[in-house]
């Protein structure tokens, strides 16, 4: 019998107390490994590409928010393949907009550290948008209930190609121009052309817009997780 690939984990700049909850949530995985824990964020690069992680867990708290898009493209250079948990203490809409711009796949609070983390690494590996409870609520808030009907009036997902449409449902989901091309076997410059062309044909402006898009005509579900559910 073939044994089950493991799901490797690296830990970036994770304060103590909630770097003893992980590390502890993660033993508890018998699939799961912590292949490394980068208690800085200067020496994540080089622990991510040496580690080869699918999840990579970082503590927004660590960063500022200038350096959070450096730091991901850096990340996801260094593993194209890897998927980004961001944990945070802080609930602004503006820097959960910027976390999500910048490749983040999952958000998870810190105080549902304890009880939602194993669901947000699981849900994040896979490639699914995971926001727990309240970051779920503030950007549901603002994907779902505001400008509703300026999205709703733009162009529809007929407008697109089947590869276009493919491509925008890939981004939505935390995928950078890399990463959609080595899924679909194409050049990365070719998957830049297609995503500015399906902006262009949905009139949107930025990752934000996308992702309302994206959430508002079923290419892609949000994982808001209840209490109890993992």
């Amino acid at each position: 019998m073939v044994p089950t690939r493991k799901l490797k984990i690296l830990l970036v700049g994770v304060d103590i107390p909630t770097r003893r909850v992980a590390r502890n949530l993660v033993e508890k995985q018998s699939n799961w490994s912590l292949v490394g824990d980068a208690g800085s964020v200067a020496n994540a690069v080089e622990s991510a590409r040496l580690a080869q992680p699918q999840v990579i867990v970082l503590d927004q708290d660590a960063l500022s928010a200038r350096a959070v898009p450096a730091l991901t493209n850096r990340l996801l250079s260094a593993v194209p393949s890897a998927k980004l948990l961001m944990i945070t203490s802080v609930c602004s809409e503006q820097d959960i907009r910027a976390s999500l711009r910048a490749g983040v796949t999952g958000l998870l609070s810190k105080s549902e550290t304890e009880t939602r983390f194993v669901s947000a690494v699981k849900h994040t590996a896979s490639g699914e948008r995971f926001l727990s409870g309240q970051l779920a609520r503030i950007v549901l808030r603002r994907f779902l209930d505001s400008s509703v009907e300026r999205v709703g009036s733009r162009s529809s997902l007929s407008d697109l190609t089947p590869r276009e449409v493919e491509i925008v449902r890939l981004i939505s989901v935390g995928n950078g121009n890399k990463q959609v091309a080595a899924q679909l076997g194409i050049a990365v410059r070719t998957a830049e052309v297609h995503r500015a062309n399906a902006m262009r044909k949905l009139n949107l402006h930025n990752l934000a817009e996308l992702v309302h898009f994206a959430l508002s005509n079923g290419l892609i579900q949000v994982l808001a997780v209840g209490p109890g559910v993992d």
